[in-house]
């Protein structure tokens, strides 16, 4: 086995590609990402309808993503709708940019580093599957995104918030409500630092 367990490092590999709709969100002007995000969310959500009726396009779908589900996703939605459905109400909700930026970075990197850091060296379970290793893996990514872009009672504030959050079981799956309530707390702070 290697440092990381190989199907994890594909998913949060893939988990990665978040960063395209963040660069999106950056450059270009915020309706027409918007607008895009809800066609690909669109998209995504008949893609998945017809994989539930088709059998066979399920299983090629499947194959074509070599590993990246879940193996609980075979047979119900996989957490692509919700990772773009929640940071489409980031966008939609929160116009300032940064924040916006921020809050999906903290998506990208700190659960993708709660995960990868938690499943490899997680002994000292904190809630359910939830590790301190793999807490502090997420607080320390996401602190370095805080610093980066915010200043530094934001960065150590929004971290620890972002931390606490991903240790919550949310109904539905926690990429969904990560982006718009890390966002709401960094809106929050803005108005407060």
């Amino acid at each position: 086995m290697g440092l990381f367990p190989i199907d994890e490092i594909k998913r949060k590999t893939f988990h990665f590609l978040t960063i395209f709709y963040i660069i999106a969100y950056w450059f270009l002007p915020r309706t027409v990402v918007i607008w895009g995000m809800a066609l690909l969310i669109t998209v995504v959500v008949i893609g998945e309808i017809v994989r539930f009726r088709f059998p066979a396009f399920n299983n090629w779908i499947l194959k074509v993503l070599m590993g990246v589900h879940r193996e609980e996703e075979v047979k119900k939605i996989s957490g692509l709708p919700w990772t773009l459905s929640g940071s489409f109400l980031t966008m939609l909700i929160f116009p300032d940019k940064r924040i916006v930026l921020v809050s999906l970075l903290y998506l990208a990197f700190g659960d993708a580093f709660a995960a990868l850091f938690g499943r490899r060296f997680g002994r000292h379970k904190i809630f359910r599957q939830k590790s301190l290793e793999g807490s502090v893996a997420c607080f320390i990514a996401c602190l370095i995104i805080g610093i980066i872009f915010m200043n530094w009672q934001a960065a150590i504030l929004g971290a620890l918030f972002i931390t606490a959050l991903e240790l919550i079981p949310w109904p539905l799956n926690d990429n969904f409500w990560l982006p718009p309530l890390s966002a709401l707390f960094l809106h929050l702070l803005k108005n407060i630092l």
